[in-house]
């Protein structure tokens, strides 16, 4: 079947990653691994027996200063490739996104030019709204298809909450889809869907965040 599939649909090679961007991808996967298992000890510190917890705490300890030292490795890394730190630097002008998401976006995208259009990126992300259908009788919520890159959701979450707070372009977008009855998860991955392709403008444009491009154009012209 997958030998049809390449015969009939002749997909273009698969192009592995640049060793900047591997080496990037291991830190940041590394980096999620070990506050995964920061925020279990916690978790367990809370409920354990008095016995176990000064060993627990030990643990933490130690997890807490590999995630410090992680996380300085890993912008040394950034900082030592002048496109990633270009890359970053653009990326952190958007409301919301800070060094560290920064850094994992770049990690799980990897070269934006593999992508042709902000939907490519927002599908490869599984941040394209779907909708659930069954034959002629069953038609549910359109939601996100939740299939792509996992991470680069997983990143986009808490930004999506702090630019649907702190940016006041957004707020009549947002009020438009609440009073069309969309409920807060679904504003929420429509900010998501929103951010990856303000991600994709600005890292193939290499132009800074610019909150006017979301206004709407009486707006955008007012202030201009």
């Amino acid at each position: 079947m997958i030998a049809q599939v390449c015969r009939d649909l002749k997909p273009g090679a698969w192009p592995p990653s640049a060793a900047d961007i591997e080496t990037l991808q291991a830190y940041t996967r590394r980096l999620d691994a070990l506050t995964g298992m920061l925020t279990q000890e916690k978790n367990r510190l809370s409920i354990s027996p008095e016995a176990l917890k000064p060993d627990i705490e030990v643990h933490i300890t130690f997890l807490t200063n590999q995630v410090k030292a992680l996380k300085k490795q890993l912008h040394a890394h950034i900082k030592s490739h002048e496109h990633l730190q270009g890359q970053a630097d653009l990326l952190v002008s958007i409301v919301g996104i800070g060094p560290d998401t920064a850094a994992w976006l770049l990690a799980e995208i990897g070269d934006i030019k593999a992508f042709g259009s902000a939907w490519q990126l927002a599908a490869y992300a599984g941040l394209t709204p779907q909708e659930h259908t069954s034959g002629t009788s069953v038609t549910g919520k359109t939601r996100l298809c939740k299939i792509g890159n996992a991470r680069i959701r997983k990143a986009l979450y808490f930004p999506a909450l702090t630019i649907l707070r702190r940016a006041p372009e957004l707020r009549p977008w947002h009020q438009r889809l609440a009073t069309a009855g969309k409920t807060k998860m679904a504003i929420v991955g429509a900010t998501m869907h929103k951010l990856i392709r303000i991600v994709y403008g600005i890292l193939v444009s290499g132009q800074t965040y610019d909150p006017t491009k979301l206004l709407p154009p009486e707006s955008a012209a007012a202030i201009a």
